[in-house]
């Protein structure tokens, strides 16, 4: 992962957090409001054009992809058009917007698939989902790429936070790996007081600035940033159980983490920096964060793991997955081409180039194994597969833009009032959900 590119990419993104370039995005790119119809087939050959972002997929994966829709589809061809993630929305909805200009298949941020969902960019994949997986499918990005109970962007690949902790910081503060939520605000702040000699020491590395860690308490209690009732978005905070969620979260950063004020983005997405430097016992990390530990702790067997933990005991933790989704433009002159690739980036040697490539959860979970059988790998695929997504309103990434979300947290992780600010963040979000 690079920090100094000025253009992210995904695992930038993804340990960010945020949308990209959010504005002006809902002047119609396709047909009506609510997804597009199927206006027939299209061409039986030519060449199909297929936009992917940059470090999504391997050039294995794409080499494999070409060559057999080559082979199976003589007489066509399949042309990658490698995009990058900074202004791809705006460019997106130039695209999208004429036939002539169209690319076939593109991938799609999770948070950004709701948007053009919503405005006709996409074609219906609701008959093709079982082909494409079923209810193998990862369910918080199917969520993501569906309106109005059709599926219009698959979920492409993902990924999800595990925590990382320090094996003999644990055991020499007598802490073991905490099974409830209660019991990692315990963990945390015991850890606090036992390394209280070290300057800037956090028991769990936890800005308030990463929101999309912060969201699995939310989930995890059961609430969601927001939810649709009838026509209407009602924004979640202020919820009993986003409540409790911020009650625990303030908790933690009272007694167990000095780093809730943290609000420097870059700082924060690169919460191997403390661990290394026996700054804090515990963060809330992506899988390839371990590339980033210091081997000498690796290799010192001082480096565990485990999954956020539930409420109670017995329960599962529901963190946020980032990743991507994949769809077919609305208007798109070889549909059914463009049919038959989509079912074979769902196929096994596709599928499990994302794990075995780029380290990434496949979009099919029952492909997920060829991540590996390690704790981490098998953490890892468990929190893809119990996530929970961002909601899947049109507007979304508009909230996103405003960064209503960013500055929430970052206002809880300072200590202020959780009821008062969440009342007002619900309705921030209202307004921007439900406007036309």
């Amino acid at each position: 992962m690079d920090l100094s590119t000025s253009t992210p990419s995904r695992r930038t993104v993804l340990g960010m957090g945020g949308a990209l370039g959010l504005a002006g995005l809902l002047a119609a790119c396709g047909g009506s409001s609510g997804g597009a119809s199927s206006s027939g087939g299209g061409s039986s050959s030519g060449d199909l054009r297929v936009w992917f972002m940059k470090d999504s997929v391997s050039q294995k994966g794409m080499d494999w992809l070409k060559t057999t829709f080559e082979e199976q589809n003589p007489g066509s061809t399949l042309t990658y058009e490698i995009q990058v993630w900074d202004g791809i929305v705006p460019k997106l909805q130039t695209a999208l917007a004429s036939a002539d200009s169209t690319p076939d298949i593109i991938e799609l941020g999770n948070t950004q698939a709701p948007t053009f969902c919503a405005v006709g960019a996409l074609e219906d994949l609701s008959d093709l989902k079982a082909d494409l997986g079923g209810d193998d499918l990862t369910q918080s990005l199917v969520d993501l790429g569906s309106y109005d109970g059709k599926m219009y962007a698959a979920p492409f690949y993902a990924g999800s936070r595990i925590f990382f902790y320090r094996k003999d910081l644990f055991s020499a503060a007598g802490v073991q790996v905490p099974t409830t939520i209660d019991e990692l605000t315990a963990a945390a702040t015991t850890l606090q007081q036992a390394n209280a000699s070290t300057p800037n020491f956090s028991g769990i590395y936890l800005p308030g600035i990463s929101w999309q860690s912060c969201i699995a308490w939310l989930f995890t209690n059961g609430g969601l940033l927001a939810s649709q009732e009838g026509d209407t978005w009602k924004g979640g905070l202020s919820t009993p159980e986003a409540q409790a969620s911020l009650q625990q979260l303030q908790a933690i950063w009272k007694t167990g983490s000095t780093s809730g004020t943290v609000t420097d983005s870059t700082t924060a997405s690169q919460p191997f920096v403390p661990f290394n430097t026996n700054e804090t016992a515990m963060f809330f990390g992506f899988n390839w964060h371990l590339k980033s530990i210091d081997p000498a702790l690796v290799s010192s067997d001082k480096v565990g793991y485990f999954g956020f933990p539930p409420v109670a005991a017995g329960g599962v933790g529901k963190p946020f997955a980032g990743g991507s989704n994949v769809a077919i433009s609305a208007k798109s002159s070889k549909k059914d081409l463009a049919k038959k690739a989509m079912q074979l980036i769902f196929a096994k040697d596709f599928q499990e180039a994302f794990a075995t490539e780029g380290g990434w959860v496949p979009g099919n979970l029952s492909y997920a194994s060829a991540l590996g059988s390690d704790e981490l790998s098998t953490l890892t695929t468990a929190a893809v597969k119990n996530s929970v997504g961002t909601p899947a309103a049109k507007n979304w990434a508009l909230v996103e833009g405003a960064k209503t979300v960013d500055d929430f947290y970052v206002a809880m992780g300072a200590g202020k009032d959780p009821v008062s600010l969440a009342a007002a963040a619900d309705a921030a979000m209202e307004k921007v959900l439900n406007q036309a």
